[in-house]
């Protein structure tokens, strides 16, 4: 399964790897796991992962609110649970996390922002060694 992003394309960015994360404002457990990303995102963006935030928010100001510190892709169609994307890979909680290869093929779905570290801890850095 491929995903694309309006207005950006994942085939756009030149990351080896992408982390979608699927979340929202009124999210009590996003608003404690999008900081945690935040503070890791350069380590994570120098072993060639990149970000992308699609929140499930329906109201404007409120997802402008959340994402304006975001340093990674943020997007947001204000559909919450019937938007396409959210249908297409079967999101039925956030926040909900993939890890997308270079092909944009499905790696893994973390249950936590330690555990997609530990993966980057693991598989990259300890990998390169």
């Amino acid at each position: 399964m491929l995903l694309i992003i309006s207005p950006e394309k994942l085939s756009n960015l030149n990351s080896s790897y992408t982390v979608v994360v699927f979340g929202a404002s009124w999210c009590p457990k996003c608003t404690e796991e999008l900081p945690k990303i935040v503070n890791l995102y350069q380590k994570w963006k120098a072993q060639g992962v990149d970000v992308v935030f699609v929140s499930l928010d329906e109201d404007k100001i409120a997802y402008k609110d959340f994402v304006k510190n975001f340093p990674f892709i943020s997007t947001c169609d204000y559909q919450k649970w019937n938007s396409k994307i959210v249908k297409d890979y079967y999101v039925f909680g956030t926040p909900t996390m993939y890890l997308l290869d270079k092909k944009r093929e499905i790696l893994l779905r973390p249950n936590s922002v330690n555990q997609m570290d530990a993966w980057v801890d693991w598989y990259l850095i300890e990998g390169n060694k």
